[in-house]
């Protein structure tokens, strides 16, 4: 039994590290940064710099808060301090496209177009040709190099990317406001399977330990999947090994049995909200 509670474990634990989560670290990045970030759109440059500036003393390898540092830098005109972060961001991470686009911006304002072209071009190819305005400015450079053909291509690129991304987001907000998504649904599948394995170490187990050990775990790490649905998960399960418990397994024969199986039960059901709860305030913490 104690085989089964442990890889039940282990297999969280996996789950966690490589499936949870799939996102980049500049995807990751974006989310922890939102209070900056909106700071900046709020054109409130000033305060948003300061919150760069603090939040890269703590994480000086962000490439996305070289970036937005960037930005505010350009913003409150001193590009030179701008160049010298989009460097270093490029240095941590050459993937993020905006410190491209970002870079191509500044030197197509300095008249270095060729140097634009080059960073325009890593920003359409780092952006997997998906978005419009590295196409935009490259279109605009090449104009300027005297590429008035290939200038047309990446024009009618662009203009083809920006009438594409309006009809996909009109399509997908109905998809976007759903509370019954993809993964949440994956979610559901892997609670069903843990109560599964739950409802079987509390009609196996000979120590109550063991039921509650796996019950606090999947019930963390339901908070921790879902932090604003994890209550709705965290029903499903207690519902599943309640109902599977009472109707799809045979009472012991003797008292003490049966008073260990009840504890364990009642016990798993307790922890399962008390511990999704918790595992949603650490995801919280974790991105801020």
């Amino acid at each position: 039994m104690e085989i089964i509670v442990t890889a039940a474990i282990i297999g969280y634990i996996i789950y966690l590290r490589y499936y949870a989560d799939l996102r980049s670290n500049s995807e990751q990045d974006v989310e922890k940064l939102q209070a900056g970030i909106k700071l900046y759109q709020q054109e409130q440059f000033t305060d948003a710099l300061a919150f760069f500036n603090q939040y890269l003393l703590k994480e000086p390898k962000s490439s996305v808060a070289y970036l937005y540092q960037a930005r505010c830098y350009r913003a409150l005109g001193n590009v030179a301090a701008a160049l010298t972060a989009l460097k270093t961001g490029e240095s941590y991470d050459d993937s993020v496209a905006d410190l491209h686009l970002e870079m191509g911006q500044i030197l197509y304002e300095q008249q270095d177009y060729k140097g634009a072209f080059l960073e325009f071009d890593k920003a359409v190819f780092h952006s997997k040709g998906t978005e419009a305005e590295p196409y935009r400015w490259r279109a605009m450079t090449r104009q300027q190099l005297q590429q008035p053909a290939e200038a047309q291509q990446d024009e009618e690129r662009a203009n083809t990317l920006r009438e594409t991304a309006i009809a996909t987001n009109s399509s997908l907000q109905p998809e976007q406001r759903s509370f019954l998504d993809r993964q949440f649904l994956r979610h559901v599948l892997l609670i069903l399977i843990n109560s599964a394995i739950l409802l079987l170490v509390i009609k196996k187990a000979t120590v109550i330990h063991l039921p509650y050990l796996l019950a606090a775990v999947a019930a963390a790490v339901i908070g921790f999947l879902e932090p604003r649905k994890g209550w709705l998960l965290a029903i499903i399960q207690t519902a599943t090994i309640w109902i599977g418990y009472t109707f799809f397994t045979d009472a012991p024969q003797t008292s003490g049995a049966r008073d260990l199986e009840l504890f364990g039960l009642y016990g798993a059901i307790i922890l399962t909200f008390i511990g999704s709860f918790i595992g949603g305030v650490l995801k919280r913490q974790l991105i801020r």
